[in-house]
């Protein structure tokens, strides 16, 4: 099997999983999701080296975070342990390199983060696995970040503090909403400024082709005269 036809195969698996009419936790057993885990997991364990020099380079930078996190503090500036990815936004905030406690938290947090990494290298061996692993261990990754808690992002605490809790009302009050209207789920767009047969069409159809990726809708004509080609522009 090609590399192309695996990576495929991977992307059929992650679209059928994010698909937002599927149900998450059921698709992920479909998507075999863990099934490709477990198979990463067990490669790593037959490689001792690779797994143990993985956990020491994790339990190494907890313990450098303490010391660092204090020089910091006291106006050092000293090299994190692990340092934020290129282009990941979610420790913007000031505060994760001043602050200590945040300092300490961010570090705990891309350390597990390479650490799973590290784990998920040293059992490669099957592409299709090894992608699917990777999707996993990103869900609960991003999941576990510090960011998503009003506790652990100074950026949503100092937004509590500039609105006088109100911030945090309104995102309980969204939290509510989803929790009864959306089945748990955040909601991407504000549904109520539409309605049906003003702003928002909703034009008879049937499925004329389905697989495990896609559903191509056809939709019946709503005008005497129809173009071949949809939209096709005839020149006179």
């Amino acid at each position: 099997m090609s590399t192309q036809e695996t990576a495929w195969q991977a992307g059929e698996s992650a679209a059928s999983v994010l698909g937002p009419e599927a149900d998450l936790l059921a698709s992920a057993d479909a998507a075999g999701l863990g099934a490709s885990t477990l198979a990463v997991l067990r490669r790593a364990a037959r490689k001792p080296r690779a797994t143990g020099t993985a956990a020491l380079r994790y339990w190494t930078s907890l313990v450098l975070a303490g010391p660092v996190a204090a020089a910091r503090w006291l106006g050092v500036d000293a090299p994190p342990p692990v340092p934020v990815p290129a282009g990941d936004k979610r420790f913007a905030d000031p505060a994760w390199a001043a602050n200590p406690a945040f300092f300490a938290i961010r570090q705990a947090h891309l350390a597990a983060s390479r650490l799973v990494a590290d784990v998920l290298a040293a059992g490669a061996g099957d592409p299709v696995d090894d992608a699917k692993a990777a999707l996993a261990a990103g869900f609960l990754l991003d999941a576990a970040a510090p960011t998503n808690f009003l506790a652990t992002n100074p950026a949503a605490l100092k937004r509590a503090f500039e609105t006088g809790g109100t911030s945090v009302v309104a995102g309980a009050g969204n939290l509510v909403d989803d929790l009864l209207n959306h089945g748990g789920r955040p909601r991407q767009v504000d549904t109520r400024p539409f309605t049906i047969g003003e702003n928002l069409a909703a034009t008879p159809g049937q499925v004329v082709f389905r697989n495990e990726l896609m559903e191509l809708i056809q939709y019946a004509p709503q005008t005497p005269n129809v173009r071949a080609v949809p939209g096709e522009y005839v020149r006179g």
